[in-house]
């Protein structure tokens, strides 16, 4: 692995991990709630760069470049938040908030892969 590869993932996932927490703010302000819509957020705008990435750029940046591994493995390795996700559940199911708990996993599972299903078909059509 090249420097320059690793450079990019450093700047992308620190660029990302930033975008996490001003997101996350973002949101917490607007909605103070139980519920992690912050890292609900972070997840699906997580997902759709990177679906979007992953689309517009296979056929314009080899697989190792730079570009593509600052976008997809930095950006949104910093971006996306499986791991505050698992402690946000954790933390549901210790308060007995089971609801949440279900709303939560299935609306970022599935929000998440309705988004990559979508670029799929959208390159689809315009191929």
């Amino acid at each position: 692995m090249s420097l320059q590869a690793i450079i990019a993932v450093f700047l992308g996932g620190g660029i990302g991990s930033l975008c996490r927490f001003l997101v996350s703010l973002g949101v917490l302000r607007l909605s103070p709630s139980a519920f992690p819509w912050g890292t609900l957020t972070a997840n699906v705008l997580s997902c759709v760069i990177m679906a979007g990435g992953l689309y517009y750029f296979a056929d314009k940046l080899p697989e190792g470049s730079w570009q593509r591994l600052f976008i997809v493995v930095g950006l949104c390795g910093g971006f996306s938040t499986f791991s505050t996700f698992s402690l946000e559940n954790f933390l549901l199911i210790k308060q007995g908030n089971f609801g949440f708990l279900i709303l939560n996993i299935l609306l970022s599972i599935l929000l998440c892969l309705m988004v990559f299903w979508a670029m799929e078909r959208a390159e689809g059509v315009g191929s």
